[in-house]
Formats: C-alpha cells, structure tokens, sequence
C-alpha cells in the first residue's frame, strides 16, 4: 500500500508541477502618424513601437526601429501639425477597448521644419509585413490603418490595384488566414459610390463612418465595398474628432473586443448584430452600433 501511496503522490505531484500557459492578451496594431505615448491610458497599453519611414530617419537613425521609442515623439511636436492623428486614433481604440494591447506602427517622418514628411502605400505594406512575422507574438487579432486616397476610376471596376500591390493584398490575404483583420477607412470625401484605396480592395475590411443616432454620417463615402459602418465620432482629451479614421481605430478596438478565435466568425458576429441604417442616397444593413 505504501508503494501505492507513493507512486500516487508522485503522480499528483507531476500534475500540480505543470505550467499553466495563459493566452497572452489580445493586441491591435495602428498605423499611423506618430504616437505621444507620456499619455498614461496609452503608456499602459503600449506593447510595442515601431518606427518605418519612406525618407526620412527613425529616432535611431535608420529607416526602421523596433522598440520602445520608436513611434514616440515628444508632445510638442506629436499632438500638432497632423501627427496628432495618431496619438487621436490610440485614445479611440483605447476608449472602445481599455482592454486591448497597443502596437503602434509610425510611418510619418519630421521634415527638418518640423513639419509632416509625406508617406505612401509602400510604408503601409512594410507595415503589414511586419505585422505578418510578429502576429503570433503579439497574439495581433486586428489592424487599424486610416490612410487612404481618393484617386479612383469610374465604374464599377474604379478600385485601382495595379500589379504593384501583390505584396499588400499578400499580407492583407496572409493576415485574414491568421485570424487577423486589416481594417481600412472609406475615406470623407462624401462620395456616395466610392471609397478610398486601399479600403477597396476586396480582402480589406473597410469601415464608414456612423453618427451617435446609428445613421451612416454624411461626410463618410459609401459603396457597396464597405464591409461595416462603425460610430465615428469620439470626445478625446485632445478634442472631439469625427472621422472614417476613428470609425476604423473604434472598429478595430471592437474586433480584438468581440473576437471569435477566427477572422470569418468575428466577421461573421458583426454582420449578426449589425443594424440598418440610412445615408443620403444609399441604405446599408452593416451598421455597427458602438454604443451598447
């Protein structure tokens, strides 16, 4: 019996021994201008920064930085002259979602003026490259992206994806398989039969703009390419913003919020608890109500 009792003990002791391997917390990524992140909603979710420019120099000299720092700059220059946007799209995402993890992806370079340098679908795409190879390590269910143009063709073909944009719709197609949402804004240009590029590609999930009274807002395009309309206007401590930006950085919050294990069931979980809405010219049944 004691041989029993022993072999017993030894096997509840091989059990109790065991590590316990919890997920490790949801995350989204944004790409955007830059990030303040001394803000400390945000300082407390910022998981990682990264840092890849076009022609400018990240804060280590080099045209991309992992790490902490690498998207940051200081307040007097990250909450004016356009870069605010990000550090704007942080506090949404963190508003929808105090939850969520923050990677934040800076793809704006500062111009010796101190002013904004311009940036391109190219940063965007090496952005998403990177969110490729670190999906897993951030446990990244989401992607918040508001660049976009509205440089489009006419007709029903008007999203312009030429040949050079195999690597974008790559990763975007990559990132779905993974679980991952590349969450794009429709732009506001009022244009009520188009959305901006590359929030019309197909594989991208591209978000409009919403209005607290669950109606789409009438500065938000709208096509039958927009995947969902999400509430697009938020009180930060920086201000009240509006925008198919802060729709998309909500939307993303949202997702990582309500995620199903899979891209097609969160997907599918937003199109059942979906509402109708009206716009100007166009109805839409994809309306996402942010507000309980």
């Amino acid at each position: 019996m004691k041989k029993i009792a022993v072999g017993i003990i030894a096997v509840f002791s091989l059990v109790l021994l065991q590590p316990v391997h919890a997920e490790p917390n949801k995350s989204i990524v944004i790409i955007d201008t830059a990030i303040d992140s001394s803000i400390p909603q945000l300082k407390a979710k910022l998981v990682q920064e990264v840092c890849i420019l076009g022609s400018m120099v990240c804060p280590n000299g080099q045209r991309f930085q992992e790490g902490p720092g690498a998207a940051t700059l200081p307040s007097s220059v990250a909450l004016k002259g356009g870069f605010e946007h990000g550090t704007i799209m942080a506090l949404v995402a963190n508003q929808v979602n105090p939850d969520v993890d923050i990677i934040f992806v800076r793809i704006a370079g500062v111009l010796k003026n101190g002013k904004m340098d311009t940036y391109s679908i190219n940063e965007v795409t090496k952005a998403l490259t990177w969110v490729v190879a670190n999906k897993q390590k951030y446990n990244i269910v989401s992607v918040s992206a508001s660049q976009g143009n509205h440089t489009l063709g006419t007709g029903p073909n008007y999203c312009p994806i030429r040949v050079t944009h195999a690597e974008l719709i790559g990763n975007i197609d990559k990132l779905s398989a993974a679980g991952v949402a590349t969450i794009f804004a429709a732009g506001n240009n009022r244009d009520y039969a188009r959305i901006d590029f590359p929030a019309c590609i197909p594989q991208a999930v591209a978000v409009g703009g919403a209005t607290e009274d669950d109606a789409m807002a009438p500065y938000s395009n709208a096509a039958p390419e927009v995947d969902f309309y999400s509430l697009g206007a938020f009180n930060t401590q920086l201000g009240r913003f509006a925008g198919t930006s802060a729709a998309t950085a909500a939307f993303s919050a949202a997702w990582a919020k309500n995620y199903k294990g899979t891209y097609q069931s969160t997907y599918d979980y937003f199109v059942s608890v979906s509402k109708q809405a009206v716009g100007r010219s166009t109805t839409t049944n994809r309306l996402v109500s942010l507000l309980g």
